[in-house]
């Protein structure tokens, strides 16, 4: 038997009590049930550990030290961060209304890539953001190879577009 405090007018009561002495609410002291006891153990336990876990580790998993290794990114995403466009103009033609693209598509990866989709952003002489196209081009580009692309139709094209800016946005691997 222990001593605990009456949850409504604070008096030192009997934790087997079962009404206050003083006030006469009924339960005075409320039992915490066992359920409730496991649960708090067992998320006190999961804290302790990733605690110990990040002081055995040497860092946190946010940390930026050098003690991490760096993120791995699916081979996909890889690929994207080595394949790029270069040497890259562009044009309008047929009646100023077709966007001709001309660029060299250089893979700097280890594995071959097809099927690239390339998406130009189009803006005015005031940089507003007015168009843009996306298109594939069906082709294979080979490790450490470049291909070059002379007058790829990517599409109808906002008269007013004076200015480009084009990127590779996905491709397949193979």
């Amino acid at each position: 038997m222990a001593i605990a405090k009456c949850r409504e007018c604070g008096t030192e009561v009997s934790d087997q009590a079962k009404t206050c002495p003083k006030c006469g609410v009924n339960t005075p002291v409320k039992k915490t049930s066992i359920f409730v006891k496991i649960i708090a153990g067992l998320f006190g336990i999961a804290v302790l550990g990733n605690v110990v876990g990040a002081l055995v580790g040497g860092s946190s998993p946010q940390s930026t030290g050098s003690t991490q290794p760096a993120a791995i990114l699916d081979p996909k995403k890889q690929a994207l961060n080595f394949v790029k466009l270069e040497k890259f103009e562009w044009k309008k033609g047929g009646f100023d209304s077709i966007m001709m693209l001309t660029a060299t598509i250089k893979n700097k990866g280890t594995r071959d890539v097809k099927d690239l989709e390339i998406k130009c952003k189009h803006s005015s002489n005031s940089g507003t953001k007015i168009d843009s196209n996306t298109k594939v081009v069906f082709e294979i580009v080979k490790a450490g190879k470049s291909l070059r692309i002379k007058d790829f139709s990517m599409g109808f094209i906002h008269g007013q577009a004076a200015s480009t800016n084009c990127q590779i946005t996905d491709l397949i691997l193979l």
